[in-house]
């Protein structure tokens, strides 16, 4: 029987809750044992006392590492994660297992799976939804919980222990650091390939999130990458983050990009359709970017169909900067997706911006089927957060400036731009790779020209830009508004997207909306003057400026 140790109130919301707004009451229950073959076999919980939705509740299944010889379910990391995610409404429990060093492998593997048949086994008195566990776990901890997920039709780990009646199986799973195989083949334990997720790929596994270090000297990531890639290839729904950073990337350093995919990967999985998750996936891109502020992008829940691309911590832009501006941004092709040029806009957004652009997101190119989209779609965007700033409910109340909005698109998403040009909205353009000339496109042609009210930019790659000749015709006819024409020959009609952190376009566009939407004025010199120290491989001319 569980023995209540205490209750445990919260004071301190974590920064990474969404929507808590009040204190709440955890009750948590220390050192249960599930398995009586050994004193480390205990588990903590900690439960909410007031039951969000009303009937059974997810579990989410904790997991410490520490090489399978060390590690504690105290440490502070995983108690945290224990009340924050009983705080999120999830019955949580943090798992102790026995050491290689007390019993060898897989026993490990073994007490884990006991753990969860015990937690089934008490599903009812816990108002547990067997069919809604999840589990995570850093490092050694990220094995087994993958482990959890990929391997409950190996009868051989379940081992002997209690509670065989019930399945051991997850509904997903979350690896920090995740040593996926072993990747010596001289040591013994690589001999064993069903100890290990390697062994288990195939389609219709539960869906996983992989959490990687780009410099983990202990987890290799050139191996979570090859796992990755061969579940992907076999049909399995895998998401996977890589960050910069070393082997804690999902423990205690890079959290502030980890622990938010990781709530949103179990809120979509476990949750379903909860209504305090408002961030349904997140990607970590060129590792959030390189300006001041790491930027990521992530799905939003009541804007499915974009992606939002901004900083993680938009209270620091707000502090050092006030209210972001925001750019809506249309894909070449006029396609729905951003991956090709998500380098370009996690660069921009780590300057303290908010660019949403046109597409669900995707892992990587070609991972489902690409349609092509209306020019609406940037009137959404706008509606969307403009809603979502007079919203009081939303992490960007109050937080966006609405009167400084950027409207950009690349080759056909261009010409989407200066189809919805006449939008008050807009307070400066950029067209990239694009221009109108005589042609007909996305509903858009060179009488959309005249319903232009804001600076506009063409960003331009050459003569070899199929847009080239467009583009210097659009820019000929302008006559009302300021226009400039940036030109990079060697760029091509693909610019600089591919390119770290998007390139030298990338950098034109913060230059750009530095001066036009934060009114830093130094960069006018680029612009009007072709002060060019910092751009060498470009050209530029500018009209209908007040002091050309």
């Amino acid at each position: 029987m569980m023995k209540s140790r205490f209750m445990f109130v919260c004071m301190l919301l974590c920064s990474f809750l969404l929507n808590i707004t009040a204190q709440r009451e955890i009750k948590l229950t220390c050192d249960v044992p599930y398995n009586d073959v050994s004193p480390s076999c205990v588990l903590d919980i900690a439960e909410p006392v007031w039951n969000q939705e009303g009937g059974l509740r997810p579990a989410i299944v904790l997991i410490h590492g520490g090489g399978w010889s060390a590690g504690s379910k105290s440490d502070i990391v995983f108690r945290n994660l224990l009340i924050d995610y009983a705080l999120q409404g999830y019955v949580t429990l943090s798992v102790e297992y026995r050491f290689n060093q007390e019993a060898a492998f897989p026993a490990c593997i073994q007490d884990v799976k006991c753990a969860i048949r015990w937690l089934k086994a008490h599903a009812k008195e816990l108002k547990v939804d067997s069919e809604r566990i999840g589990c995570t776990g850093h490092s050694a901890g990220g094995h087994l919980a993958l482990m959890m997920a990929v391997s409950s039709d190996n009868a051989d780990l379940e081992g002997d222990g209690p509670w065989r009646e019930f399945s051991s199986s997850v509904a997903c799973a979350v690896g920090g650091a995740p040593p996926t195989e072993i990747g010596n083949p001289n040591i013994p334990w690589a001999q064993h390939p069903e100890w290990w997720p390697i062994g288990y790929i195939k389609a219709g596994q539960p869906p996983l999130l992989l959490l990687q270090g780009s410099e983990d000297p202990l987890v290799r990531p050139h191996l979570t990458d090859d796992y990755v890639n061969k579940m992907r290839q076999a049909g399995s729904n895998v998401d996977y983050i890589k960050v910069s950073g070393n082997h804690d990337v999902a423990y205690n350093a890079r959290l502030e990009y980890t622990k938010p995919a990781m709530d949103a990967f179990f809120a979509r999985h476990l949750k379903n359709n909860s209504s305090n998750q408002q961030i349904v996936k997140v990607k970590v891109p060129e590792n959030g970017g390189s300006g001041r502020y790491k930027a990521f992008a992530i799905t939003e829940k009541s804007l499915p169909d974009f992606v939002v691309y901004r900083p993680v911590d938009i209270n620091r832009v707000i502090h050092r900067e006030g209210k972001l501006p925001v750019m809506v941004y249309a894909n070449g092709g006029c396609m729905n997706t951003s991956v090709h040029v998500e380098k370009m806009l996690t660069e921009i957004a780590s300057h303290g911006y908010i660019v949403i652009a046109i597409g669900e997101m995707q892992n990587y190119p070609h991972d489902r089927k690409e349609n092509s989209t209306p020019a609406s779609m940037l009137v959404d965007a706008m509606n969307w957060i403009v809603e979502r700033n007079a919203d009081s409910t939303s992490v960007y109340y109050n937080k966006v400036d609405i009167d400084k909005i950027a409207a950009a698109g690349h080759s056909c998403g261009g010409a989407q731009v200066l189809a919805v040009a006449n939008d008050s909205r807009i307070k400066t353009y950029l067209i990239l790779n694009a221009g109108m000339g005589d042609m007909m496109m996305a509903g858009a042609s060179k009488k959309s020209l005249k319903q232009l009210h804001a600076p506009i930019i063409y960003m331009i790659g050459g003569k070899d830009d199929i847009a080239y000749t467009n583009a210097r015709k659009d820019y000929a006819a302008i006559k009302k508004v300021p226009v400039v024409f940036a030109d990079m020959p060697k760029a091509g009609h693909g610019a600089t997207f591919a390119q770290p952190f998007g390139g030298d376009f990338a950098k034109m566009c913060i230059r750009w909306m530095d001066w036009q939407l934060k009114g830093r004025e130094q960069n006018a010199k680029l612009f009007l003057e072709a002060d060019l120290k910092d751009f060498p491989e470009w050209t530029m001319e500018s009209k209908n400026f007040k002091n050309n």
